[in-house]
């Protein structure tokens, strides 16, 4: 980028467009230009980085370690990736967009995602084969709008990207980029969308006059980005808001109403085909997972706050870059800070989820590493010699804590919730696939059983049913008045009881007690099989006694 690409860039990136950007005589010291270093020891004195060097450092080697940490753990699949998987093969295989073959209920959130697992299924790929692929690339390519979304906040000089780096020794990063979910690929858009979106209101600012007419190159391309993410989660409108209230000047401009367009039009498009498919304007997961808000809160503060113990102390540094944005009114820094400071909200709102190393706070987490490594960066570049020597003590411990840290969540996932899962889950679905007459299953944990066996599934956490998600209680707990009522009218052949031991007489879940002392589970159905887990407790299957 040319000196006065850069300045036309650092100039529209102020709240106050009207204020004159610094000169060079009252620039700081590490802000004035330098040749680029050719040596360590002129690296040392505080020479910037070649930009070759730079890409190489700080996007290339954090892909191929993103790609190792992914690799590590790829054996594994998240339960409910499954429920997509099974989705997207009903898809291609013509039967609709449903999970029960006949049943249109929208039990996912992630639409263009098992969209396109179905269109994989149709090339002939398998749904888990096709969603490890595409997030592996999705979290690669998620690394290029960090690697400029860094950029933009901060020219750089002496040391690489680090957001990259911190998001490739991230496990919420490279473990999810092949767990099966659509998390990998929503970070890619959402990510693109901010560079892009950041990028078009630097393009309008430097330009000396408007545009004639509308081309391929001023099209506002993030509105379409932001509606691929909507499309994949719904949370997208969190992100375009943000950036639009930050240059909220230009709300009526003719390219943020073409940006606002092309983000609606495909949104309200999906709205429509979803209230028309499924009779529903909402996912009736939204129902299933939420009802209890108090529930909610307290799972979410939880939440964030174990998220913050687990990612480290260097997490705070990122205030400092919130400051200098504040102090030099950079509307980058300040929606970046904005999206990661009010997706954290949102998690508190909802209630986090039950998945390992914290998926739901995947989406914040890039915008809170490119608070911190702006922050960091910003220290080393001032060459002072005790903030660097700090700074270089404090950066050992955290590739020190992140390494081992990122080494035992490897060895967790693979050890204790791959090893649960194909205990537990696994066990179940391959003696029912062995033994069992095809039947509706009465089951809460939903994913790998129900995409193994085929078998319709009756969902005793509601995902798949409008008559327990409409019930009073939070998720996993709507289990009063009408529960088992619910349960029962789907004359479901099998029940699946999580016990805490190998007897079965002591439910352990409040889905699993409601059922199992309802009069009619215990004078209809019989204990068939128990799959008494390594680590305590069983999964019994009991069969209906006479069942047509």
């Amino acid at each position: 980028m040319s000196d006065e690409a850069r300045s036309a860039v650092d100039t529209s990136d102020e709240v106050g467009r009207d204020e004159p950007a610094e000169d060079e005589e009252s620039m700081d010291d590490e802000e004035r230009p330098t040749s680029p270093a050719r040596d360590l020891r002129t690296w040392l004195a505080g020479a910037p980085l070649p930009a070759w060097l730079q890409v190489a450092l700080g996007l290339v080697l954090p892909m191929l370690v993103a790609l190792v940490g992914a690799l590590r753990v790829a054996s594994f699949t998240i339960d409910d990736a499954y429920i997509s998987f099974r989705y997207a093969e009903n898809l291609a295989n013509g039967n609709g967009l449903v999970y029960n073959v006949g049943e249109r209920v929208e039990g996912y959130t992630n639409f263009l995602w098992t969209v396109l697992l179905a269109g994989a299924v149709k090339l002939g790929a398998t749904p888990p084969a096709a969603a490890k692929v595409l997030g592996v690339a999705c979290a690669c390519g998620a690394l290029v709008p960090t690697y400029l979304l860094s950029r933009r906040l901060r020219a750089f000089s002496n040391l690489p990207c680090l957001a990259t780096w911190l998001l490739a020794t991230s496990i919420l990063f490279s473990g999810y980029a092949v767990f099966g979910l659509e998390t990998p690929l929503f970070l890619l858009l959402t990510l693109a969308g901010t560079e892009l979106f950041l990028r078009e209101e630097d393009a309008a600012a430097a330009g000396d006059a408007p545009r004639p007419a509308l081309t391929l190159s001023s099209f506002p391309w993030s509105g379409v980005m932001f509606a691929l993410a909507a499309l994949t989660r719904p949370e997208a409108p969190l992100f375009l808001g943000l950036l639009v209230i930050w240059h909220v000047d230009q709300a009526f401009s003719r390219r943020n109403l073409l940006r606002l367009l092309a983000f609606a039009l495909p949104v309200a498009a999906h709205l429509l085909w979803r209230h028309s498919y499924y009779g529903a304007w909402l996912p009736n997961t939204l129902a299933a997972k939420t009802g209890n808000f108090a529930q909610q809160l307290q799972g979410g503060s939880d939440y964030v706050r174990k998220y913050a113990q687990h990612a480290g102390a260097f997490l705070w540094l990122g205030l400092v870059s919130v400051a200098s944005s504040i102090v030099h009114r950079r509307r980058s820094g300040l929606a970046i800070a904005s999206i990661a400071l009010l997706f954290g909200v949102y998690v508190v709102v909802v209630g986090g989820d039950w998945m390992p190393y914290f998926r739901f706070l995947a989406p914040a987490e890039p915008f809170a590493f490119l608070l911190a490594d702006d922050a960091i960066r910003g220290i080393a570049a001032r060459r002072e010699r005790a903030a660097s020597l700090a700074l270089a003590a404090f950066g050992a411990i955290t590739i020190a804590t992140r390494t081992g840290e990122l080494w035992r969540a490897q060895s967790n996932l693979l050890v204790n919730d791959k090893g649960f899962w194909d205990d537990a889950a696994g066990r179940t679905a391959d003696w029912l696939v062995q033994n069992a007459e095809p039947g509706p299953i009465a089951i809460a944990d939903i994913g790998y059983v129900g995409y193994r066996t085929g078998f319709p599934i009756v969902d005793m956490l509601g995902l798949l049913s409008p008559e327990v998600s409409s019930l009073p209680g939070g998720y996993t707990h709507k289990v009063g008045t009408g529960y088992t009522d619910a349960l029962f009218s789907k004359n479901p052949r099998y029940f699946l009881i999580i016990a805490s031991g190998a007897d079965c007489r002591n439910p352990t879940v409040p889905s699993s007690r409601a059922s199992y002392n309802d009069p009619r589970f215990k004078k209809d159905y019989k204990l068939r099989q128990t799959i008494a887990l390594k680590k305590g407790g069983a999964w019994c299957i009991y069969g209906k006694t006479s069942y047509p």
